[in-house]
């Protein structure tokens, strides 16, 4: 009795399935395969891109990158997550979509918050510049608090040999993040004169430098020198620049700072 009872329920369930695929009514899934480009700037140590406890590539530390991941998709769509290499703290989630095959991810990380909404903004002329400024450093006597951002525009005559400085702009109390957009004519220069923007960096609120008693600044020009040049944009260009000091060893300043364009990344 108890095989025919068997039976009769195999039996039924067979019927019910045949009759719910006749009606669409059992609808199976298909794998989709997604390939993820992520790129995008990573100001704190490696970076893993993971599904589950799988590792689909890593993110470089401190340093821009473009990476791939292919994404298996077994439901509408699937999450796969940033987690830090050393601590494999989660930091952040991505939800992946079955479609397009091809996805790309642009991503931003200041050390503490990620952001995927880092855009590069555009000049409302075309004949002027453009740039966001970011000040980052693992220099060690770097203060750690927000800082000062003053433009200036140099003249050098090439026939006097004289310097004139006029202030620009200052923007104010920068923390570790991009600062307000700032757009400037194109400068030209002629035989007699030539002509450029600079940037100084100051201790937000004052005119010191940004780090701590005991740094060596014996490397450092003259306090009017210490500056970085602002050039190689064209007119109607835009940029995100990475302010960072040079420096030797632990507690030598170098002679100027360094801006990378990390624009590229979030076009």
């Amino acid at each position: 009795m108890k095989s025919i009872c068997q039976s009769f329920i195999y039996i039924l369930t067979i019927t019910l399935l045949i009759t719910a695929c006749n009606k669409k009514e059992l609808a199976i899934t298909p794998t989709a395969v997604v390939k993820m480009t992520l790129q995008g700037y990573n100001a704190d140590d490696t970076l893993e891109v993971v599904k589950g406890n799988e590792v689909l590539t890593t993110l470089k530390a401190n340093s821009t990158f473009q990476a791939l991941a292919l994404v298996v998709i077994r439901n509408d769509k699937e999450q796969i997550g940033l987690r830090k290499k050393r601590t494999k703290e989660i930091i952040s989630t991505i939800d992946v979509n079955r479609a397009p095959f091809q996805q790309l991810k642009k991503i931003f990380f200041d050390g503490k918050t990620v952001s995927d909404k880092m855009e590069v903004t555009p000049v409302s002329n075309p004949g002027n510049i453009g740039f966001r400024l970011w000040f980052t450093t693992d220099f060690p006597y770097f203060y750690g608090g927000p800082v000062d951002f003053v433009i200036s525009k140099v003249t050098y005559d090439n026939i006097t040999y004289d310097f004139t400085f006029t202030p620009v702009k200052t923007i104010k109390n920068v923390g570790n993040t991009f600062s307000e957009f700032i757009e400037l004519p194109l400068l030209t220069s002629t035989e007699q004169e030539t002509s450029l923007y600079i940037l100084r960096v100051f201790k937000a609120g004052t005119t010191e430098l940004p780090y701590k008693e005991g740094v060596d600044l014996s490397a450092l020009p003259e306090p009017q020198f210490y500056y970085c040049p602002i050039d190689g944009l064209r007119a109607g260009q835009s940029a995100l620049f990475k302010v960072s000091p040079y420096y030797y060893g632990e507690k030598q300043l170098g002679e100027s700072f360094m801006l990378e364009d990390i624009a590229y990344f979030f076009r």
